[in-house]
């Protein structure tokens, strides 16, 4: 059946059909017929090599909708993040001593465990509840402003899901293992630490939580794995608004106006909308449970009269400057293999 112009578009973006897809597509298709009217092509394959010349130009173009970046750098920001050092490089050991909220955790692992190791929990094989409260009391003196400090009380390991998340990221970096019911620090983690401190440890546990720890398994949202995938175009947010207190509310705006397919990862809820769900979603991961808890930025929480509604700000501290590098003006990128140029992935 086809869709009306005045009819929400099929993607579920929540815009009309003719501000959202079937803009797009006959701006691309007018665009094309504009570059090819007035040639003569004598075979499908001049065709065909022509249509790729207008791609590959359009690639490389830069995007309102991608704050300036073009598709191609976008399309490596996706799926080479780690692999475009000429473009956006990691640093391999931090010029300044990181400071962050997961830093504060992993040593309060770390230090609990001396050479005959640490013995987990019988019945789950987590971390100790003696541990678990200690490292719960310094945490919540150093970050008072955590929403469960002035109430909440920690048994288990579950009770402190940044502890359990952190536990579960050293697992997953090589730096903690546990064997025989005890909990010991790898050779790996002991060499790194004595040679580089947390200036070397924090490259390896931010890549390993942007890798291979999964996002979603800190909340109840749909899995919506793009928005741990785009975290590096997160990072480029942060890199242009991130002088000054923004609001967190601009980053979501910017971030549904790059990807408005993201929206069909949300699953329908009988509370709320797709849109509002991924806002909701955005917020909590790249924000508080990435930027935030890594020290990349500072959150200001401004109370509302609402329920359970705040207002948000958010800046980059000196750490952001320090793990990631940008260089993205006049870039040439490297030949991968790319999608055209307004594939779902990017548009």
């Amino acid at each position: 059946m086809k869709t009306g112009r005045n009819k929400p578009c099929p993607c579920e973006s929540g815009r009309k059909y003719k501000h959202c897809c079937i803009s797009v597509g006959r701006a691309v298709s007018d665009e094309i017929k504009e570059l090819l009217s007035g040639q003569e092509f004598n075979s499908i394959e001049e065709l065909q090599a022509s249509l790729a010349t207008i791609t590959e130009n359009k690639n490389v173009k830069p995007q309102d909708d991608f704050l300036g970046l073009s598709s191609d750098q976008v399309f490596q920001m996706l799926n080479f993040p780690f692999d475009s050092p000429e473009l956006f490089k990691f640093s391999e050991q931090l010029p300044i001593q990181p400071d962050a909220p997961i830093l504060v955790l992993m040593e309060g692992i770390i230090s609990a465990i001396d050479a005959k190791g640490l013995k987990a929990t019988q019945a789950k094989g987590n971390l100790p509840q003696k541990l678990c409260r200690d490292v719960w009391s310094n945490y919540i003196n150093l970050y008072p402003d955590h929403v469960l400090a002035s109430f909440h009380s920690v048994n288990k390991e579950d009770d402190f899901f940044e502890l359990h998340v952190m536990r579960i990221v050293l697992e997953l970096a090589g730096f903690l293992r546990k064997t025989k019911g005890r909990f010991y620090v790898t050779n790996k983690y002991k060499k790194i630490a004595s040679k580089f401190g947390l200036k070397g440890l924090y490259p390896i546990i931010f890549e390993t939580y942007c890798k291979e720890f999964n996002w979603a398994y800190w909340d109840r949202y749909s899995d919506a794995p793009f928005i741990q995938q785009s975290f590096l175009f997160t990072l480029y947010m942060l890199k242009q608004y991130g002088e000054e207190m923004v609001a967190t509310k601009v980053y979501e705006n910017n971030f549904l106006r790059a990807f408005p397919m993201v929206i069909n990862e949300m699953e329908q809820s009988t509370y709320s909308t797709p849109e509002k769900d991924l806002r909701r979603c955005y917020y909590y991961r790249a924000h508080k449970r990435f930027l935030v808890f890594f020290g990349l930025a500072e959150l200001e929480v401004t109370k509302t009269d609402s329920f359970l509604v705040d207002k948000c700000k958010i800046k980059k501290t000196p750490l952001f400057d320090a793990v990631i590098q940008f260089n993205l003006v006049g870039s040439k990128t490297h030949k991968r293999t790319h999608p055209n140029i307004y594939s779902d992935q990017l548009h």
